[in-house]
């Protein structure tokens, strides 16, 4: 068996268990990137409120939720119908911030928009924060005791704090919190999501604190189409180098016509990236740009040098 059989043979291999290894590791990759946080049932009167993202508009910052709604205990005539008047509260950055559901009408699903803290042109390495804030309140049953006016101060300014948001929570003489067991589940092809639920016991407000970056496969992906590109308009440049050589073929065009190619393909090659922003973002300092410029360069070396050794042909030949 010679050498270049056991390449070949060895290669091959080399290649098909490369294949099924990424293939099995990508078979569930959509648990790995996705995130499931669910609460407790509660016992008693409480208000559970399931959520599931719709959407992420990264360009915007916004990330758009899916809202359902289940009631328990006394405060409902069945499970989608309050018994008694609640009103609902989020940091939702599109709509109404407070929600009422009146006394004897079903509720119906909604969707809110969240926003998202991050920079898009750190692709592929970005990341977003978004933070949820929810609190639902029934009417007292109870007037509380009266407060002095320092701890009343106090607290009316931590139930407005809500991580930055405008949302303001109504005072508690007229109003109380009511128990929520509240649900999140994030799955987007292409993002992986991160997170921890967040309780305000004593405020009764709960909600969940997110981090959501591209996923594992899209970032190898996007580094491997980075690393094709570079090397690419490196191989362009060394061949186009060669031309410089007085000795090589004065006619050898072959390299212009892959830098003129490479020109015209390498933008195709970097919109391949998967979920790319637009030209400008951090990838493309790492290697387009640069790749664009080595081409060019190249092809303008190569025009130059045909054009001088085309002009010396002339004058030799011109000579008696």
């Amino acid at each position: 068996m010679s050498n270049i059989t056991r390449i070949t043979i060895g290669l091959t291999a080399l290649w098909v268990v490369l294949y099924f290894t990424v293939l099995s590791y990508n078979r569930n990759e959509g648990a790995r990137r996705s995130l499931d946080l669910k609460a407790a049932p509660l016992a008693g009167d409480s208000f559970d409120i399931s959520m599931r993202t719709i959407s992420l508009d990264l360009a915007s910052s916004q990330m758009a939720v899916r809202m359902d709604f289940r009631l328990n205990g006394r405060i409902a005539k069945d499970p989608a119908t309050p018994a008694v008047d609640l009103k609902f509260f989020l940091n939702a950055i599109r709509g109404p911030q407070q929600i009422e559901f009146p006394r004897g009408r079903r509720m119906a699903s909604i969707e809110a928009v969240f926003p998202l803290d991050g920079n898009l042109n750190r692709y592929p390495f970005d990341h977003y924060e978004s933070s949820i804030q929810m609190l639902v309140t029934r009417p007292a049953r109870a007037a509380p005791p009266a407060q002095p006016p320092a701890r009343k101060a106090a607290n009316k300014a931590a139930r407005s704090a809500m991580m930055g948001s405008d949302l303001l929570v109504p005072e508690g003489q007229m109003s109380e919190p009511v128990p929520m067991a509240c649900s999140f589940a994030g799955s987007i092809p292409g993002l992986k999501f991160r997170g921890q639920r967040v309780e305000r016991t004593e405020q009764g407000v709960e909600g969940f604190n997110l981090v959501i970056q591209r996923a594992t496969n899209v970032v190898v992906m996007s580094i491997m189409i980075m690393v094709l590109m570079m090397s690419l308009a490196m191989s362009v440049f060394m061949m186009s180098v060669q031309a410089l050589d007085v000795d090589k073929g004065q006619n050898d065009l072959l390299s212009l016509s892959l830098c003129v190619s490479l020109l015209f393909g390498l933008p195709a090659l970097r919109n391949a990236q998967p979920a790319v922003p637009s030209l400008g973002a951090f990838g493309d300092f790492l290697s387009f740009l640069w790749a664009e410029v080595i081409v060019a360069v190249s092809a303008i070396m190569v025009i130059w040098t045909w054009m001088i050794r085309h002009r010396r042909d002339h004058q030799e030949d011109q000579r008696p």
